[in-house]
């Protein structure tokens, strides 16, 4: 048996260390044989002692919680011939963290005495690792999360609110502000999410969908002009992690004359196609003369032709999602197609035709070739959010 005091003693020799939490969980593990491990609220290990590290080897290689550990720590009563006891760290009405004991059986008591203790003395620390985040979730929620985008979302198969099905995954960018607002805003379009988070982003992954619910998605984001970026529809869990180093990729490449709305993959990986070739597409001297034909005729009549057709192209060929995307009545979609045939000589609705039309174009605005609509970059992604 340990005496309380002594454990005081031990904590307040740790605050004087650099690594405060590391060596507060190496002492009391060494005086009391009870592994330690300090746990933030959203599941990061932030320190933990030699003997919690046997116990929880893939969570500490990972410095932070597995799933199947978590599901041992807070629902399961021990592991091996250890008990458990958890206290948890709040700050206000929330829990910042969790300090997790594993101890021998006769020892309860004295070690749920010992868990208070150290969750008074090492608040603060959580406090300043919540700081971090704006979200509020419980621990499930951020593992859930966590494990959808850093883990093995595999796991998640099983779970019985995220079977196999279609999914979308979402990034928002918390320097564009009001994260909790846009997260309630997507959550009247869409109710079933999960949530990730990180010092940067915050990634969503949207759940239970059909064909139907993912058209409607895009066009409703689209329509709110709501600031993220956003994949194509999957059906693979395990994607989601692939899918955010590719959200993380759009985001960068954030071009500062565009107007912060949505993001879609779509375009996006056709639009970055073009930029890492524009180089060479510039030195090859690459150019269609039915785009420049385009060009000059907006130049000349103060048309909007270019855009136009880029924007018909990257909505398939559909007028009533282009007419959308670019605001105006069908009928003048309409007779803006009628002009653009008559301008190019040539049948836009051709496949083969279109596909080479729509690579020009592209090519010619990552190339900077010609002349630019002043609305190509302003509507580049606002486009994307309106195909369905």
């Amino acid at each position: 048996m340990f005496e309380i005091e002594n454990c005081y003693k031990i904590i307040f020799e740790a605050m004087l260390e650099t690594s405060v939490l590391g060596c507060i969980a190496e002492g009391i593990d060494q005086y009391t044989n009870a592994g330690v491990a300090f746990v933030s609220g959203t599941g990061r290990i932030l320190a933990y002692s030699g003997l919690w590290s046997n116990l929880f080897p893939m969570s500490v290689e990972k410095e932070h919680l597995i799933l199947e550990d978590y599901e041992i720590i807070f629902e399961k009563e021990g592991i091996s011939d250890r008990y458990l006891c958890i206290t948890t760290v709040y700050s206000g009405r929330m829990a910042a963290g969790y300090i997790v004991l594993a101890y021998e059986k006769e020892e309860k008591e004295i070690i749920q005495e010992l868990g208070t203790i150290l969750a008074q003395n090492v608040k603060r620390y959580f406090e300043e690792e919540q700081r971090q985040y704006v979200l509020t979730q419980s621990l499930r929620e951020h593992m859930i999360g966590w494990t959808l985008f850093e883990d093995d979302a595999s796991k998640m198969t099983g779970e019985k609110n995220c079977p196999e099905e279609k999914y979308i995954a979402a990034l928002l960018c918390k320097k564009d502000g009001r994260i909790e607002e846009t997260i309630a805003r997507l959550r009247n379009i869409w109710g079933c999410m999960y949530l990730y988070e990180e010092k940067e982003e915050v990634f969503l992954l949207l759940y239970r969908l059909t064909n139907r619910d993912v058209s409607a998605i895009y066009e409703k984001i689209g329509a709110e002009k709501i600031k993220c970026c956003i994949s194509e529809v999957f059906s693979k869990i395990y994607l989601c992690k692939s899918r955010k180093n590719i959200l993380k990729r759009m985001a960068l490449a954030r071009e500062s004359r565009t107007i912060a709305v949505m993001r879609r993959e779509k375009e996006w990986s056709m639009q970055g196609l073009y930029t890492y070739t524009a180089s060479l597409i510039e030195k090859a001297g690459l150019s269609d003369y039915s785009v420049d034909r385009l060009l000059l005729e907006d130049e000349k009549n103060h048309t909007e032709l270019y855009h136009t057709l880029k924007t018909y192209l990257l909505c398939e060929n559909n007028v009533t999602v282009a007419a959308k995307a670019l605001h105006i009545h069908r009928n003048t979609l309409v007779y803006r197609l009628k002009q653009i045939k008559e301008c190019l000589e040539t049948d836009v609705n051709d496949h083969v035709i279109s596909r080479e039309l729509l690579a020009f174009i592209m090519m010619n605005d990552a190339s900077g070739q010609g002349i630019r609509s002043k609305t190509d970059y302003e509507d580049c992604t606002g486009v994307a959010g309106s195909i369905s």
